[in-house]
Formats: structure tokens, sequence, C-alpha cells
């Protein structure tokens, strides 16, 4: 054997495996086909724009505890976001009074106690019964937004699930001070070398499974590779895996196929834009100086936001589910231009956001070949979708990762985290019962 376990994939739920391993006593190699450490965590430091430069998480929901201890070790801390919000287009832009997400929650909530349905189909319920439309216009735009998915395709239960109680309905989201690469420096770092390698520019491209163990199979910069391994814990995205782009051998189970087919991952283009200074507290007599959120009512990027209490020179446009997918054939480049004018048309000041636009940062997961979309949300249908995936195959196979996460942690870098040490739990409880 070349190792204990071999962990494929170093982003949040690898490295947090990877640790709970080497906990454990045992030994661990990681396997990353890219060439940087974090997956879908992509911070950039660009000290001009006085704010870490997100392109993929930035929030952390609610008060996870596990994110909290794992900041704190790494000397870090978070800056509660500012909740203010304006709705609007072409500079038309006036406060939303009320919290859209608790209005939300409330449409969903009866979805509890009913057959599962669609969102699109739930809102047509809603609407027919009288709900406010402005109500139902933010209880779609987050469902598109906030989870990056297709109302015609998500289920209405498991977006009540997540919302109804959920701490991130409540307002409470915050930021990592530093971003979250720290994080994920820290949880590297923690890694004993003498238990524990990691392999970047390692692409696996085979896992075959037998009496004996685990054969991984795939390349690097030296050619092809195969390494040795009692078990492995598979943390790639969703999307990676429903694409086929790992070959397993023998097939997995029908009940995890079943399981990976409910849920969907969702696409997400992010543009950070970084301007000379903030130009949208200057414009219409500096209103929108303390304003966090901004939603468009048309646009291709619906929703924008800015690092309020921390006075940044970025604004960070957002596209997810179906706007996403509108804008898949655009090059970064290309998104990143749209981003801008779109800005510059939603403050009602396209010649101000040009002159003061210094750079942007654009990435669209569902390009990416490495995740093939943000993260993943439950179909109608989907019942115990997720619970299913993260069950082991056998004792020398299991799944970690946001996809496997529960209902009010899919889709987080908290659930991710919690996956990876679940995963080696729930090995390790295989392995034992069949040791008795």
């Amino acid at each position: 054997m070349d190792t204990d376990t071999i962990v494929v994939g170093a982003g949040a739920a690898g490295l947090a495996a990877a640790r709970a391993l080497v906990a454990s006593g045992r030994d661990a190699l990681v396997l990353e086909a890219r060439d940087r450490l974090g997956g879908r965590i992509l911070t950039l430091d660009d000290p001009r724009a006085l704010a870490p430069v997100e392109l993929g998480p930035e929030f952390v929901h609610g008060r996870p505890a596990v994110t909290f201890a794992l900041l704190a070790e790494s000397g870090d801390t978070v800056v509660d976001n500012v909740e203010a919000a304006w709705a609007g287009s072409d500079g038309a832009l006036e406060p939303v009074a009320n919290d859209p997400f608790a209005a939300a929650a409330r449409v969903f909530a009866p979805a509890l106690a009913r057959p599962d349905e669609s969102v699109d189909a739930l809102l047509r319920r809603a609407a027919a019964a009288g709900e406010d439309a402005g109500v139902l216009r933010w209880a779609r735009a987050l469902v598109e937004g906030f989870d990056a998915a297709d109302p015609a395709r998500a289920s209405a239960r498991a977006v009540a699930e997540e919302w109804c109680g959920d701490a991130s309905a409540e307002g409470a989201q915050s930021r990592p001070v530093r971003g979250y690469a720290p994080l994920i420096a820290h949880l590297a770092r923690g890694l004993d070398p003498a238990r524990c390698r990691i392999r970047l520019r390692s692409v696996v491209r085979a896992i075959r499974r037998d009496g004996g163990g685990v054969t991984v199979e795939g390349e690097d910069a030296g050619g092809a590779f195969a390494w040795r391994a009692r078990r492995t814990i598979v943390t790639v995205p969703l999307g990676v895996l429903q694409a086929g782009g790992i070959a397993f051998e023998p097939p997995l189970p029908p009940g995890t196929c079943d399981a990976m087919a409910r849920l969907a991952m969702g696409p997400v283009v992010k543009v950070v834009l970084r301007f000379s200074s903030p130009f949208w507290e200057e414009v219409a007599g500096g209103r929108y100086r303390d304003a966090a959120f901004f939603r468009a009512e048309s646009g291709p990027f619906p929703t924008f936001w800015t690092q309020v209490p921390v006075r940044a020179r970025t604004l960070t446009a957002w596209a997810g589910g179906p706007h996403a997918a509108a804008l898949g054939r655009l090059g970064e480049d290309e998104a990143g231009a749209l981003a801008l004018a779109s800005a510059g048309t939603f403050f009602g000041a396209p010649s101000e956001a040009r002159a003061a636009c210094e750079a942007w940062y654009a990435h669209d997961w569902q390009r990416d070949p490495f995740a093939r979309g943000a993260y993943s949300y439950a179909l109608v249908d989907a019942g115990d979708a997720r619970a299913r995936l993260a069950s082991p195959v056998d004792a020398r196979l299991a799944f970690a990762g946001e996809a496997t996460a529960q209902s009010a942690e899919a889709g987080t870098v908290a659930g991710a985290l919690l996956s990876g040490a679940a995963a080696v739990d729930a090995l390790a409880l295989l392995e034992r019962s069949e040791i008795w």
C-alpha cells in the first residue's frame, strides 16, 4: 500500500478529511487536479481592492461552529454584514423596507407539509392565493441567486427545509476578514508531512476497488500514475461526478447513482469590479453610501453587493441559476465588461463607472472543468439524496463535499468542512464492523 487513505480533492472537504485522518493516526495522500489548494474557494490578493477578492465562497452563513473554530485557529475573525438593501433598475433605486429572506421563507413554509413540487409550481400556487407580487419576485430571485437554482427544477420542499428556521434567514451573515484562503492555508499547514502528502496537478481519472483496497489512477506532470490505498474519500464537486470525470470500477451502486441524479449543480458567474473610488457612494447625492446589497429588476447581473461595513473599492456582480446559464457563452473578459456596463446602467451612472473602473476579476464556475458548477441544489422529489450520497459505498469508498451536507449547510464551506470529517468517521465505523 502507498498509503492508508487517498483523498481526491484539496478543497475544504478534502483538507478537512485529511486533517481528521491525521488526527486519528492514519496516513493520507491528497490528490488535487488544480495547481492550488482550495477547490472552489478562490481568493485573490489585490491590495488595491482594500478587501479580499473572492471569486468563490465569500460569506459565512449563520454561526457554524466548525468555521468559526478554524478561523480562530488561523488568527482570523469575521465582519458581520450590513443588511441595507436597495432594489430597482436604471438608477431608480429604492430601499428595501422589510427582510426579503424572512418573507420568502414564509412563502415556502407550506411546502414542508405538502407533496414536493417545483419552486415554479409553489410560486404559482402562492400567486393564485393572493400573495404579494413583490414578495414572490424576491422569492424567485433568492432561489435563483442565493441557491443558484433553476426554479423550474428546484425542489420547493428542499428550499423550505433550508430557509425555514435557518440562521441565515435571520440575517446572520458575515465574511472572514482576510477571506477564505487563510483558512485553507491553515488546514494545509496543520497536516503533519510525515503522515500526509499533497500532490497538486494530479487529475484522477479512475478509481478501482477490490477486496484488498483501492487503486486510484490518473495523470500528473510526470505522466500516468496509479496509487494504491486501503480506501479513498472522493471530494470532487458533484458536477464533475455527474459529467463522468471519474470512472468507477466496479460501477457505483444504483442507490448512489440515483442520489447524484436527484441533485444538480447551480451555475454562477461572479465578477468583482475594482474602482479607483467607489463611484456608487457618490452618485444620487450619496444615498447608497451605506448600502450593502442591490437587486436589479432587469439586466444580466441581477445582484450587486459592496463590502460595507468595510470601505473597499470593489463592487461584486453576481448571476446565478438561469441568469448565469444565459451568460455561459461569454468569456470571462466579456463577462467583466458586461458586469461593468450593467453596474453603470443600474446606478444610472455609466460614464462614472467606466471612468473609475481599474480592473475586474471574473470566474464562470459552470465552465470550470474541475467544478462544473458553483454548488448543489436539490431537484423535485430529491428526498434524502444528500444523506444517501454521504453514506459510504462500502468500506473502501466514500464521498464528501457540500453536496453531501444536510439542508442547512448544503452549498456552504461549513457543510464541506463537516462532510470531510464525517466521511472519515463513517469509513472508520464500517471498518470496525468488518473487523468485529
